[in-house]
């Protein structure tokens, strides 16, 4: 009997072993792995330098390495060449990158632009049908262009009405206040910018848009191998949006260090968008609304043959993540 007890006991303490390994190989499963996020220079993306610096990755045990890039183009190589893992980009961009064939999904929504993105021009333009014969200055395949034919389109427009000049959206914005070019379709802080050329105004937002958001979307070799990191990320990123909310001066100062403006330009950008915060992202992911947004872009842009093939929005959709992230 006692033999019995003493192989029970043994078992026992081998079981408890093998679930304390396994639980701790889980714990460290998203730190052992390091995320490579590509960002381009948009206030939106401060959130990654507050998650950064104020420790919301090292609380939620993910390495993370943050890779700045100026040109749309440039992001989509990072991803297709596996030096980045990460992308926080808009529905447009997401589209032509599944249509380039490289396996991905989009997890979560962390920020919308609620008048951060907009087509400036001079003072003789002022409504769409005024640029046609114009020279308009924006990236071709970019959140840019994708704003930009989305306006046109509503009134049966399209870009061959204009002079398109194809330069990033850093470099619209500054050949518009420059006097190089009629109009110019860029973000932050390039709108703020307009009024320095005599005549320049926003002429549209995306502020009259229902939304236009960041998808991160996530390398699906990646996913496969490392759900947890993804968690990690969300969970890291959901934090330090409610630390921005509560936190507003001290977020601007952070912000405004990486970006090299003032905290109160940043400020003034901040009111130009909507972090989304986890209720947020439940909503909307319940609703089927990114679905929706990734179709009406995929249909948009195969319509403007910047696509070969239809997308499916459902299909480029993974939820589960998030659905579970805090259970």
């Amino acid at each position: 009997m006692k033999k019995l007890y003493a192989g029970f006991g043994v078992v026992v303490l081998l079981v408890v072993l093998i679930m304390g390994l396994k639980g701790l190989n889980h714990s460290q499963d998203s730190k052992s792995a390091t995320l490579k996020i590509g960002l381009n220079p948009w206030i939106g993306n401060g959130l990654y330098f507050i998650a950064q610096e104020k420790g919301f990755f090292e609380a939620n045990n993910i390495n993370v390495k943050l890779e700045s890039f100026d040109d749309g183009a440039i992001g989509k190589q990072l991803l297709n060449s596996g030096k980045v893992d990460v992308l926080p980009i808009t529905p447009e961009t997401v589209v032509i990158i599944k249509d380039s064939g490289l396996g991905i999904k989009i997890i979560g929504m962390t920020v919308a632009s609620k008048g951060a993105d907009g087509i400036i021009a001079t003072r003789d333009v002022q409504n769409l049908t005024d640029l046609r014969g114009k020279k308009v200055a924006f990236e071709v395949g970019s959140p840019s262009h994708f704003l930009l034919s989305y306006f046109l389109d509503q009134q049966n427009l399209d870009t061959s009405i204009l002079d398109v000049v194809n330069t990033t959206a850093p470099d619209a914005g500054a050949a518009f206040v420059a006097g190089q070019v009629d109009a110019a379709v860029t973000w932050e802080p390039w709108l703020s910018k307009a009024s320095e050329r005599p005549g320049g105004h926003v002429l549209l937002s995306s502020k009259t848009m229902e939304l236009f958001p960041d998808m991160m979307i996530i390398r699906n070799d990646v996913l496969e191998s490392n759900p947890e990191a993804a968690a990690a990320l969300l969970r890291s990123l959901f934090a330090a949006i409610d630390w921005i909310n509560a936190n507003n001066d001290e977020a601007a100062e952070i912000i405004g260090k990486n970006f090299q403006i003032s905290p109160e330009e940043v400020k003034a950008q901040l009111a130009t968008i909507q972090w989304l915060t986890y209720d947020d992202n439940i909503v909307s992911f319940k609703s089927g609304q990114p679905q929706d947004l990734l179709q009406k872009a995929g249909d948009l842009w195969l319509r403007l043959d910047l696509i070969r093939n239809p997308i499916s929005g459902t299909n480029l959709v993974d939820d589960s993540i998030l659905i579970n992230l805090y259970k």
